[in-house]
């Protein structure tokens, strides 16, 4: 059973936007499940640095889009980015030089910190983006 599933209401109505949110959803998943199967060190760094890798991926072709689209809000959804990528890479570090393990916190933040961050922030260009097709 996955740890955490994706939801309709989750969708920006993006198709690409959502497949790379599935995508990261993924990830959290193997994480999740790395975790329950031992927490060795080497599968963790893995899949942490596939975390990581994929964020950047993601907040990049997300801020170009954005930028493409002319949206207002761009510099502040950037920043969240920055920031949640700085938490991603703290975690990523930490695991890899075994300071910390995977954790049912370190997994309910990731899976808040997603979700959140695609209801609250993401969902503010969706209704831009939408608006702009009509």
């Amino acid at each position: 059973m996955a740890f955490v599933n994706w939801k309709e209401e989750f969708s920006v109505r993006v198709p690409e936007i959502d497949m790379q949110h599935r995508r990261l959803l993924d990830i959290i998943n193997k994480l999740h499940e790395a975790m329950h199967m031992g927490g060795k060190p080497e599968a963790l760094k893995t899949v942490s640095d596939e975390l990581v890798s994929y964020t950047r991926y993601h907040f990049g072709y997300e801020e170009q889009m954005l930028a493409r689209a002319g949206y207002r809000g761009l510099e502040e959804h950037k920043r969240k980015h920055r920031a949640m990528v700085a938490q991603v890479e703290g975690f990523a570090a930490e695991i890899t030089s075994g300071k910390a393990s995977v954790s049912i916190k370190l997994m309910a933040f990731l899976k808040d910190w997603l979700s959140r961050h695609i209801m609250e922030t993401d969902q503010q260009y969706a209704t831009y983006l939408a608006g702009r097709a009509a």
